[in-house]
């Protein structure tokens, strides 16, 4: 096809978020500069800023590609059938009339490397999953699709390859396989982060959702492209704090409701008195809490004591029976021990000391006392000193016994309580008995201590028993009315606290909210800019001419409950955009908010698979379509499947390179993939074919041959023809055809069109021009009549001849063909 002037290149993608300026880091930053916010509203903010998360994927910046698409026994697909790709960026069209399998080629691609099929989102299984399996598979063929990649700056071929081992759709394993056989991992060659942002797949349902106004995929898609989940996150927490310090205020606002209608039917004093705190303007916490905790006067003096009573507190009996045990044991100790006091034998024991260093001074054993003599002898020693020892053993056992009562004595008087203060001055017996008990502690003798311990203890308990069960009981009684609503009031006590405290919180977070939606908003909007240039651009060059006019591209909303805001007017006024736009219009839309997130810098996807985007276009907007895929495929390769022979022609008008297959399919799901070339090459290319062919009979070369080089020449014209029309009247594609259908078929008149603008001229001297000595080969094409061809070299040289013309006549009447054609 002839070389059409370069389009101004499609505007460079947003660039993916900037990882040295999180959105983290530019919410502190515009935190830290407000100026309006209070302390609390600003420290709520600090709390609640989520931490960035980062992404999950697989493969990042490994561009992939497609090579080829295959099925088997899948849709429309009955034997394996293989789409052979060319590889790098340009624009392929798979063309095939409704039924050939073309569609089934662009699910298979996305099965395989997706595993879902966008067709059947939202249908119902038995009407639409049903049918996956081909009802002409041969016996013994498994389904299964598969798609070949390049995968890298290498090209690395890897094959992804979904079959089904079962009835049902989702019984299917897919298995991916490298260039050396290796079996390896999806997410090591498909990052699913990526396929969830920039999806490289535009199916038909997709368009037709933009029929439906379906949009909340796409603002979730975009919402996770731009990075902002995490303002949706920061969104949803502060809204959260503010619901729940809402219903914490609610909560008590029913619970006070509530509490009053009982307490106003309860006659107790206390019940008045929580009455009056609960009422009024300002709820009285503090006293609601005295009240609960006994510290109000509403507690009269009979409550207080009974209280007191029931939590009465008398002798540990256990103990006071061990230590008085103990005081007996040592007091029988300390009497066996007095048969000589321990003074009295300490003396013994000196004086015996004394003699007995006398005897061992003086060497003498004369008594010093009495004078006798030889008293002192070495037998008195012996008995001396056998004395002192148990002298001294008997004072120190008698010392022991009297500190052993006196350690008993301080035990028990240790364990006698005093008069509780707020018994004294009462003359009740349990008054006395306490007195009793407390007077223990003035008794010093053992003997007495033990029986009068003993003796008060066990009266006071007993009393302090009844005391403490009677007050029980009483208390009982009394509370038994109240009780119920005491716990319910500090329940409410405690929603109450939360309420207060909530009231605080409620109202920085409505001040941090008011101060977070806009620049949430500005966030937001700033990120999506750059796609909502693009959609717009894409926008004006498939709807060039409509009325219809894509403004801004917004988002609002958080992901599960955002839309995507159109700014749409109609001759400049707004307009809604599904009341105003054609179904061909909103095709374009569609295809106008796909593109720039699928073209996204920060996709590996270096392809795009578009399913029938012509559909319900009108002429214009199919050429607009036809710039926006050149566009496109600069820097991707781009697969459009199509019934509408419109594509193709509008690609041929305006002389855009691209590859062309088409789909065929025959009985029982045979589909067959041919390339369809240039039409002039095609055409020397089956008559150089015939010319090469030795086998040919002469007259059928004579006759077939020059009508070949004839349709070359035609078809070149027509090219030629449809360029002039377009470059120099501006006439669109539908006009062109138009005018193109009431010319003179005469391959002269085709000529003269071409070259001078007018069939009814003679083109002579302008072929000769262009192409010297072609003249004559047309008027022999005209006359339907040629000189015999008995060599191949004859036919050789009429497909030369031809091509030169032809390529002579696609260049235009300016040029001249050295060389010529004769």
């Amino acid at each position: 096809m002839t070389e059409q002037p370069p389009e101004p290149s499609h505007p460079t993608p947003a660039p993916a978020p900037d990882a040295s300026g999180t959105l983290r880091d530019l919410l502190l930053a515009r935190l830290d500069a407000a100026s309006g916010l209070t302390p609390g509203a600003k420290e709520l903010l600090r709390d609640l800023l989520p931490s960035e998360q980062v992404r999950s994927g697989g493969t990042p910046n490994a561009t992939v590609q497609l090579r080829s698409i295959a099925a088997a026994g899948w849709r429309g697909i009955g034997p394996r059938t293989t789409l052979e790709l060319p590889p790098g960026p340009g624009l392929v069209v798979v063309a095939g009339p409704n039924g050939s399998g073309k569609s089934s080629f662009a699910e298979a691609a996305e099965t395989a490397i997706t595993g879902l099929n966008s067709r059947w989102d939202g249908k119902r299984a038995r009407d639409w999953q049903g049918g996956w399996r081909n009802l002409h598979t041969p016996d013994g063929v498994t389904p299964e699709v598969s798609v070949e990649l390049s995968v890298g700056e290498r090209c690395e071929p890897v094959t992804v390859r979904r079959t089904w081992h079962g009835t049902k759709v989702d019984e299917a394993r897919t298995r991916v396989v490298g260039h050396d056989g290796a079996e390896r991992k999806l997410g090591e060659v498909i990052d699913s982060g990526a396929l969830d942002l920039a999806r490289p797949f535009l199916p038909y349902s997709e368009l037709g959702s933009m029929i439906n106004g379906t949009l909340g995929g796409l603002h979730d898609a975009f919402f996770k492209l731009l990075g902002l989940e995490l303002l949706a996150e920061f969104d949803d927490r502060v809204k959260n704090v503010d619901t729940e310090c809402g219903q914490a205020i609610k909560q008590r606002e029913a619970l006070t409701a509530k509490l009053l209608t009982e307490l106003s039917a309860l006659d107790d004093p206390r019940a008045r008195e929580a009455a009056q705190a609960l009422s009024g303007t300002k709820l009285d916490l503090a006293r609601v809490r005295s009240l609960l905790e006994n510290r109000s006067p509403a507690a009269d003096g009979e409550l207080v004591r009974l209280r007191q009573y029931a939590g009465l507190a008398g002798p540990d009996l256990r103990e006071t029976v061990g230590a008085l045990a103990r005081l007996r044991d040592a007091a029988t100790t300390a009497e066996d021990a007095q048969s000589g006091s321990a003074e009295d034998a300490r003396r013994l024991a000196r004086l015996l000391e004394a003699a007995l260093e006398h005897r061992r001074r003086s060497q003498s054993a004369h008594c010093p006392v009495c004078g006798s003599e030889d008293r002192l002898d070495r037998g008195w020693s012996e008995q001396a000193r056998a004395e002192v020892e148990r002298l001294q053993m008997q004072a120190a056992d008698a010392e022991a016994a009297r500190q052993g009562v006196s350690v008993a004595v301080r035990a028990v008087h240790d364990l006698v309580q005093p008069v509780p203060v707020w018994l004294r001055g009462e003359t009740s017996a349990l008054a006395s008995l306490w007195q009793d008990w407390a007077l223990c502690r003035d008794v010093m003798h053992p003997r007495e201590l033990v029986e009068r311990a003993e003796r008060a203890a066990a009266s006071l308990d007993e009393a302090c028993r009844q005391v403490r069960d009677e007050a029980a009981r009483r208390l009982a009684e009394y509370d038994d009315a109240w009780q119920p609503t005491a716990v319910r009031l500090a329940e409410w006590l405690a929603a109450a606290e939360a309420a207060e405290a909530a009231s605080d919180r409620r109202r920085h977070a409505r001040k941090a909210r008011t101060w977070l939606r806009p620049i949430i908003d500005e966030l937001r909007d700033e990120r999506l800019r750059p796609f909502a240039q693009r959609s717009q651009e894409v926008w004006q060059k498939l709807c060039e001419h409509s009325s219809v006019t894509l403004g801004s591209v917004t988002l609002a909303g958080t992901p599960g409950r955002g839309r995507v805001v159109l700014d749409v007017s109609v001759d400049d006024r707004s307009a809604p955009a599904y009341s105003v736009m054609s179904q061909g219009e909103l095709h374009s839309l569609a295809l106008s908010l796909f593109l720039p997130r699928a073209t996204h810098a920060a996709s590996p996807f270096g392809f795009l698979v578009i399913d029938d985007p012509v559909q319900s276009m009108d002429p214009e907007k199919v050429e607009g379509l036809a710039r926006v895929l050149d566009a496109c495929a600069r820097d991707r390769q781009v697969i459009v499947f199509t019934h509408d022979t419109r594509l193709q022609q509008a690609i041929e008008h305006l002389g855009i390179e691209a590859t062309v297959l088409r789909v065929t399919r025959r009985p029982d799901s045979v589909v067959g993939v041919e390339s369809v070339n240039d039409p002039v090459k095609q055409a020397l290319a089956e008559a150089r074919d015939v010319s090469l062919d030795p086998g040919i009979p002469q007259d059928v070369a004579d006759h077939v041959l020059p009508a070949m080089c004839r349709r070359a020449v035609e078809a070149a014209c027509l090219e030629t023809v449809r360029r002039r029309l377009r470059d120099e009247q501006g006439l669109g594609l539908a006009e062109i055809e138009e005018r193109l259908g009431l010319l003179d078929h005469r391959t002269k008149a085709q000529v003269s069109l071409a070259l001078l603008g007018d069939e009814r001229q003679q083109a002579r001297e302008a072929v000769e021009r262009i192409c010297p000595g072609s003249w004559t080969l047309i008027e022999t094409f005209n006359s339907g009549a040629h000189r015999p061809l008995p060599t191949v070299d004859d036919r050789r040289e009429l497909v030369r001849r031809t091509a030169a013309l032809a390529t002579a006549i696609r260049r235009g009447p300016g040029a001249r063909l050295a060389g010529g054609a004769r």
